[in-house]
């Protein structure tokens, strides 16, 4: 089964929606989202409620991996954290009818990686420095780190950091692709269709919906 893998969405609902649409399918294709769908962007909750819809409908076929900013969102259930995204992304929840409890409840269920014998997807790749994945908090985590990723053997794509001129980056020192180029900022929400066997068969550039902006 091929690989449909989308980078930062941040909230971009308009774009990430026409991006599933134009190039999503369903029955041969898992789509799997590197994190970080919330915040930054306007319309967190529109995304959140989008796909848990689509999560519902296509359990086996839609993976939605843990960022930082779901963590944020997690760690607020024990006080740990809280910014001005956080602040206004609550209270875009309390002002809509997208239950919070059950919106925690959905996240926490996000796994932090997705891997077969080709390829590791994660928010932010595995640092070469890091011992610690299983910590998610840590800074060298797997959805925290910013620095060089480890060649763990086999592909890594990460999203978590913003690519120079917002274009998705390979590192082949780390055999890895970098696919955030910023849809948030107008640079575009990038995916990335893998074969069955971990071959890039397409790198796609949504550009960002001016609505989203």
């Amino acid at each position: 089964m091929n690989l449909l893998v989308i980078a930062d969405v941040h909230g971009c609902f308009f774009t990430l929606k026409k991006l599933i649409k134009t190039y999503w399918d369903e029955e041969n294709t898992l789509l799997i989202l590197v994190g970080d769908i919330i915040n930054k962007g306007l319309h967190s909750v529109k995304t959140i409620s989008y796909l848990r819809k689509l999560h519902k409908k296509f359990p086996n076929k839609v993976i939605v991996l843990r960022g930082n900013h779901e963590q944020m969102f997690l760690n607020l259930k024990e006080k740990k954290e809280t910014n001005s995204y956080l602040t206004k992304f609550m209270r875009e929840m309390k002002l809509s009818r997208l239950s919070i409890r059950k919106s925690l409840d959905w996240i926490s269920s996000f796994p932090s990686s997705w891997e077969n014998n080709y390829v590791l997807i994660s928010h932010a790749g595995i640092a070469k420095s890091s011992k610690r994945r299983v910590d998610l908090n840590a800074k060298d985590s797997i959805i925290n780190n910013r620095s060089e990723l480890k060649n763990i053997g086999k592909l890594q794509i990460f999203g978590h950091v913003i690519q120079d001129y917002n274009q998705p980056r390979f590192f082949p020192e780390s055999n890895s692709w970098g696919i955030d180029t910023g849809c948030w900022l107008g640079g575009g929400l990038t995916a990335m269709l893998i074969g069955s066997n971990g071959n890039i068969i397409e790198i796609i550039r949504q550009p960002t919906f001016q609505s989203d902006l």
